[in-house]
């Protein structure tokens, strides 16, 4: 095994049985779900019982957002008058859900006119401008409403004051100071902290906006989709959206989004919180990265049978180019960064020509990974450097962005990933200081990754019971992670290893009379860098194999090592 690749500390949790057990038991569940409970910060039987039974009665008012009684007052004024209105998007699958969720809801308003836009992510790069208002006004439109995005947008909406264009921004991302002169501003991000809003995304915010204008919440399925594809943490809101979301796409199957499930190769009435993470999102995303991010929501909201297969297919086959360009240059960047020595530092700055800047971000997110860095990826076109950045845990990625601040023309974006353009001849430079800026935070010390463990298991518990047990805490994803387990002094069985698409690992692994088929995604180069030992140690997270027809169990490892001892 390649000494390159980090090492992941295992943090095996301990949890009090009887305590577990007893909270179980007021809960009506398995003991195992009850330790699973207690180590989410879910302690009494109370909150037990919320956890596991999300409810449309748990979500909370909609007014309780600085900024939406005004933004109400703005939209009613606009229907009212016979406005046209805009809602104005973004091209990641958050501000693709969020607009087809609000374009709906503000027909149910009764807005007539409505339409929808959105930049393009090569040509405009991130949020409203200037022009758009232009393009706007020129069109009739008399209220523009941003979802996903605005809340920097200071030249957009001085040109709509301007031309006497209404606005109304409702975003999520992180801001300092001022807000733009808007109608209404409506941004979790104003609120104190332990306001219940407090992590909604993009189409979190548009859903709450859809309520308070027409009472009731419609398109859960959107906001659920926007949720776990911009990765927000799956606790509070966000866990209730989500559980009714999925519940949601299972019982009416969104004509786009069914077939888009399709050539996943799977059913809607299948959807799991994982399967958006990994089949729908990146599908939804890639058209954007590389082209027009337009069919996208066009696919969410079409009607006509015909139209929703075309589209699917047409972004299913922009994944497939998507994957193959984010291959080539993850293998680059990793040349380049051992090549140069680069991974020594608390952070890592790539830069080339010929990147595509579509895809920099996943690269960035795939070589944390790789290295347990801090990343920043910049493609370089024009003299003009543009990018992204993506945290390790620990690591506040604004915090060190904000002192790097005087070498971009233009930065933004959350704690754990950022954009940013700079001119090529500033790149130097702000690698150096993003390496001190980054190194300077207590959390970038680490040399590995932490692996939480939430238990140790032999294998031969590992059983239908056990994953019908686990099943009562779903959705799983960001703050409420699909349980870990460890088991120790497990067989490798001899020239089971195959490699699958030249990226994933798959092997056959045994302890005592059980085995089980194992999957590990993306550490095909662990394998072609040297031999595996016959006896390892597994962290895994045991699910049912959706190609089998007879209710087999796999292992999804998120890591192996030789074993202890």
């Amino acid at each position: 095994m390649s000494a390159g690749w980090p090492k992941a500390v295992w943090n095996v949790r301990q949890t009090e049985h009887r305590e577990a057990a007893a909270l179980a038991r007021a809960a009506g569940v398995p003991t195992v779900v009850g330790q699973l409970l207690l180590q989410r910060g879910v302690g009494t039987p109370e909150a037990a019982r919320a956890f596991l039974n999300p409810s449309l009665a748990q979500l909370f008012d909609p007014f309780l957002l600085t900024g939406m009684r005004a933004a109400v007052e703005r939209v009613t004024l606009a229907r009212d008058r016979g406005e046209k209105a805009l809602v104005f998007g973004d091209y990641d699958v958050d501000g693709v859900s969020a607009t087809a969720l609000l374009t709906r809801a503000l027909e149910r308003f009764g807005l007539s006119g409505v339409t929808a836009g959105m930049p393009d992510r090569l040509r405009d790069g991130y949020g409203i401008m200037p022009v758009h208002v232009e393009r706007a006004h020129a069109g009739g439109v008399g209220l523009i409403i941003t979802v996903d995005n605005g809340t920097s947008a200071f030249a957009a909406a001085q040109r709509a004051r301007d031309l006497g264009v209404g606005l109304v921004i409702t975003d999520h991302h992180s801001f300092e100071g001022e807000l733009p002169p808007a109608d209404a501003v409506i941004n979790p991000r104003r609120e104190a902290d332990g306001h219940p809003g407090a992590a909604l995304c993009g189409a979190g915010v548009a859903f709450k906006l859809g309520c308070a204008l027409n009472g009731t919440p419609n398109d859960l399925d959107m906001a659920a989709l926007g949720t776990v594809s911009d990765m927000m943490p799956l606790t509070g809101e966000n866990r209730v959206l989500v559980a009714l979301g999925i519940r949601h796409m299972k019982r009416y199957e969104r004509l786009g989004l069914a077939r888009l499930a399709a050539v996943s190769d799977f059913s809607l009435k299948g959807v799991t919180s994982e399967r958006i993470s990994f089949r729908l999102g990146p599908r939804l995303n890639a058209i954007g990265r590389l082209d027009d991010a337009r069919a996208a929501l066009d696919l969410l909201l079409a009607e006509c049978p015909e139209e929703a297969e075309r589209l699917a297919d047409l972004l299913d086959a922009a994944n497939n180019e998507r994957r193959e360009i984010e291959q080539r240059i993850f293998n680059e960047a990793v040349e380049e960064i051992e090549a140069l020595g680069l991974h020594r530092g608390a952070a890592i700055v790539v830069a080339r020509t010929g990147w595509h800047q579509g895809v920099v971000g996943i690269v960035a997110s795939r070589l944390v990974g790789r290295f347990h860095r801090t990343v920043a990826v910049l493609c370089v076109e024009n003299g003009v450097a543009r990018g992204s950045a993506r945290a390790v845990p620990g690591v506040d990625l604004m915090e060190a962005l904000n002192a790097c601040r005087a070498h971009f023309t233009k930065y933004g974006g959350h704690r754990a990933a950022a954009g940013m353009t700079l001119n090529r001849d500033a790149i130097d430079a702000f690698a150096a200081d993003f390496v001190r800026a980054v190194e300077s935070q207590e959390g970038a010390g680490a040399e590995g990754p932490l692996l939480d463990v939430d238990a140790q298991v032999a294998l031969s518990m590992v059983d239908e019971g056990l994953l019908r047990s686990l099943e009562a805490m779903e959705p799983f994803g960001n703050g409420n992670p699909a349980p870990v387990f460890a088991a120790y002094g497990v067989e490798v069985v001899p020239s089971s290893v195959r490699v699958l698409k030249d990226q994933h690992l798959k092997m056959s692994l045994r302890q005592g009379d059980k085995a089980f088929a194992a999957l590990w995604f993306r550490h095909a180069e662990r394998y072609f860098a040297g031999d595996f030992p016959a006896l390892v140690d597994i962290a895994f997270n045991p699910v049912f194999d959706e190609r089998a027809m007879d209710g087999s169990i796999q292992l999804i490892l998120k890591d192996l090592r030789p074993a202890a001892g």
